[in-house]
């Protein structure tokens, strides 16, 4: 297989284990283990107080935990996976639907993610997606607790 060609089956692999929703328990760890230790979570068109980025594969660890508890019936559905020019890089179009636990409303919010692939493991997330859609579904307090909890669960300090 030629490296793009792995790399696309990173891809499908890392978004076919959300098919019956977020993964729990060895397969949502081997699911967050797809991501580099040094990987990057960008959501470059967050709402405050969402994080634009999150850095690091154990920070990722806790914001998933966080997301997954919040949408616990997530489904993702119309993903199209493109690939680009350049065989780590590829362009993904897809919807991810869910009630938000905190607060019973429905998320569905549509995203463009750009996923770059290194030595088989996620390096770069990049998420596109409505921030209002996110602060009606969450609201501003639930992303600020939110938010909070993984900065503590991951032992950083708020004010860092």
């Amino acid at each position: 297989m030629s490296a793009q060609a792995d790399n696309r089956a990173v891809v499908e692999r890392f978004w076919g284990a959300l098919d019956d929703g977020p993964p729990r328990g060895a397969a949502l760890e081997a699911w967050k283990d797809t991501f580099a230790e040094d990987a990057v979570w960008e959501m470059p068109f967050a709402p405050e107080p969402l994080a634009k980025s999150v850095p690091g594969r154990h920070l990722i660890g806790h914001f998933i935990d966080w997301f997954f508890d919040s949408v616990p019936d997530l489904r993702v559905d119309s993903l199209t996976v493109h690939d680009t020019t350049d065989p780590e890089l590829f362009v993904l179009e897809l919807r991810g639907t869910a009630t938000v636990s905190q607060t019973g409303k429905i998320y569905a919010n549509t995203y463009c993610t750009h996923m770059r692939i290194r030595d088989g493991r996620i390096v770069l997330f990049r998420e596109y997606f409505n921030p209002d859609v996110v602060l009606e579904a969450f609201g501003h307090d639930e992303i600020a607790e939110g938010m909070s909890s993984v900065l503590a669960a991951a032992g950083v300090e708020v004010g860092q």
